[in-house]
This record gives C-alpha cells, structure tokens and sequence, in this order.
C-alpha cells in the first residue's frame, strides 16, 4: 500500500514538474501585445543569471558557493525543475562568455564542448516547459581581447569581430528553436550612458587568464555616450534580426538614469539637474530606438525614488511608464522584478512584487522576471519554490491566465 501511494505521488509531482509540456510554438510581436498560436501571451517567469555557467562549469565564483563543478551542474538542473514545478514560464539568463577567465575555460579551449554543453541546458528547459531568454552581453567582449568599450561600434576592431562570431554562432543555432522566447542584447546598458570612465578602475587582475592584456584604468574611449548606445541597439538588433526570422529581440535595459538628460547635455563634465517625469518618460521612450521589438525596464521597489520631481512612488511610475510603452506599440518586458526595502529574505510575503503583479495584469505588461532564482550569490534577494509561496502562487495564475500554463 505503500508502494502504490508513493508511486502515486512520485507520478503527481512529475506531472507537476512538467506543468507546461515541451515548448512548442514562436512567440510574436503584434503592435503592443505578443502573440503565440494566434493567441496574446503573456507570462511571468525568473532570473537564472549565472544559469549556463554553472551547468557548463565556468562560473567564476563556482568553487567559493557549490565547491565542485558536479554539484553545480546539479544546482543548475534543480533551479530548472523547481521553476517549472513552481509554474514559471521562463528564465532570463546572461548568455555572454562573461569574464576572460571565465571564456578561457571552455569557449576558448573547446568550443564543441561549450556548444554541447549549451545544447543539453536548451533541451533540459524545452523538456521542463520552460522558455529561455539568452542575454548576449554584446559589450562585453572587448576586455577580452584588450580594447576599449566603444570598439564595439569600430567594425575593424578585434571586439565587434569576436562579438559577431560569437552572437552568429548562438543565434544561428537556435534560431528554430522555439525554446528562446527571444533574445536580448544586454544587460542595462543605458545607465552607462554619458558616464565618463577616464581613469576609472576597470576588471580586476583576478578576472583575467595568464597571459591576457589588462586595462587596469579606464579611458574616455571607455564612455558611452546616449547617442552611442542607441547605436548599438540599432545595429545589434537589426544584426541578429539579419540572422532569425523567428524570435524578437529586447534591449535588457533597465531604464535610463533619472538625471539622464543632464548627463546628456554636460557629458563629459557632468552637471547634475534631476529630470523632471516630462523628460524622464520621453527620454525611456527615445532610449530604445527600433529596430527593437520589445521594450525593456526592470525595476524594483518600494525604495527606488526615480525622478525626485514626480510625486509618484515606485509602483505608480512603473504604471504610468508600461501605460506609455503602451501608448507607443511595443510590447513591455520587465527583465527584473525585485524588492529593495525590504529585500526578500526579510518579506516571506513579498507583499510589494505581489503587488506589481497585480499591477501588471492591469496594465497589460506582457512579461516579468521575478529576481532572482536559485542565486545564492544575493542571499536576500534570491528566490524558490518553497520561500515566497504567496508570490509563487500570484505567479502561476498569472501563467494559467495568461501563458495557457497548468
């Protein structure tokens, strides 16, 4: 008797781990909304940041936080099985190579094995029922090959020839693959916008392989600049919509600085002045030009003040911003929903996100990644199955609404 109800609840709580079946079907864009099935579909799903790194075994702080490479492969796998299980509809992840030293470990010594080991994470989330947003990191690669930021713009430069080689590699391999919900380009760029780096420190030694060329202190051509960062927006974007019809592509930003058009105007002899919500909302509108399909803000609260001058609290901007995002016919993806005061850990009931999840069904905003999942490197801030029932639970009916989720 036993036996059979053991077997009986083994089999449940597969059912459960499964909850949305294999992926199946491209997600569109339609005007404001994203379609699938000719369906609008919108969906509720976490980040994973360090996701691929730690099932690949590159993470740079893997040793200090799982000890061994096997355990975290393992904690890679249950991050997975506990988001599916939970009802979550995808994961965001930081797809790039991350540091040199961390490229140097596998992409640069055996880049079958990197791509083998990429292929069986995209096949243990398609089998999981969970979507996957790939962050590409686009800028990243210039501190691998000793360049400064704005190589990236240079098409004779070693960095825009790595990051092409790379992101070709990626979005041609996936391109049929409807497990990618879609692609994005990096992550909160925008708020590097018009912020000089001359003489500021830059990665440190410890990120490097041996061997490798370090810039220790940055230089102007370090700095990008508003009008630079819509650039590569344009450029990256259309680049990766040259290579796969089939899947949209997001900015990752996660809005501009409130006093973004100070910056602007004074760069790079920055003069402060607070932007009022007149500029603040026009200046999130013009950050991300098309062709981007997907407008993207992350946000977090209650604390975050934003612009000093609007009168709003945290949860009213973000409803007056995905009201204009709206406005404009893009589709709205919050790549990150977070608490700051207070942080998770000291708020089983996440009474704040749960409350920007109602905001969002309102409002009609088509995605939100809860962060973070399965992420002990932010201890107050990460999240599971098991630690915020109440808001796992805003988050499968959400998906059951919304994401045609069981």
């Amino acid at each position: 008797m036993k036996r059979t109800v053991y077997a009986t609840m083994l089999f449940a709580w597969c059912l459960a781990a499964q909850a949305g079946g294999p992926v199946e079907g491209f997600v569109a864009v339609q005007g404001a909304r994203l379609v699938l099935d000719g369906r609008e579909y919108r969906a509720v799903g976490a980040n994973v940041p360090h996701l691929h790194q730690i099932h690949l075994g590159t993470w740079f702080h893997l040793g200090q936080i799982y000890g061994t490479p096997e355990r975290a492969k393992a904690a890679a796998a249950a991050a997975i099985e506990d988001a599916s299980r939970s009802g979550l509809a995808f994961l965001r992840f930081f797809a790039g190579p991350g540091y040199p030293i961390e490229a140097d470990r596998l992409l640069t010594r055996d880049p079958d094995a990197y791509w083998r080991g990429m292929d069986e994470l995209f096949a243990l989330c398609r089998r999981s029922g969970l979507r996957l947003v790939p962050c590409l990191n686009v800028t990243s690669w210039n501190s691998h090959v000793g360049e400064p930021r704005g190589a990236i713009l240079d098409h004779d430069s070693k960095t825009w020839r790595a990051n092409e080689a790379y992101v070709r590699a990626f979005v041609t391999r996936y391109r049929d693959d409807p497990t990618v919900l879609m692609w994005e380009l990096e992550n909160e760029l925008m708020l590097a916008a018009d912020v000089d780096l001359k003489g500021s420190p830059l990665l440190p030694r410890s990120v490097y392989p041996e061997g490798a060329t370090i810039r220790e202190t940055g230089g102007r051509e370090d700095s990008l600049t508003w009008e630079m960062t819509r650039r590569i927006y344009r450029e990256q974007a259309a680049f990766i919509k040259s290579l796969d019809p089939n899947h949209p592509v997001t900015s990752g930003d996660a809005g501009v600085r409130p006093e973004a058009a100070s910056r602007r105007e004074t760069f790079p002899d920055f003069r402060f002045r607070d932007d009022s919500w007149r500029e603040h909302l026009a200046n999130e509108l013009a950050a991300q030009p098309e062709p981007l399909d997907v407008f993207s803000l992350h946000h977090y609260g209650p604390a975050d003040p934003g612009p000093k001058g609007s009168g709003l609290d945290a949860l009213g901007r973000a409803r007056l911003a995905a009201r204009a995002v709206g406005a404009a016919r893009a589709p709205l993806f919050i790549g990150e929903l977070g608490q700051d005061a207070p942080r998770f850990q000291s708020d089983p009931e996440a009474s704040w996100a749960r409350a920007y999840l109602d905001m969002a069904e309102e409002e009609g905003i088509s995605l939100v990644a809860l962060w973070v999942w399965h992420f002990p490197w932010q201890p107050d801030m990460t999240l599971d199955g098991r630690s915020h029932p109440a808001l796992v639970e805003r988050a499968r009916a959400f998906n059951r609404r919304h994401a045609g989720l069981d």
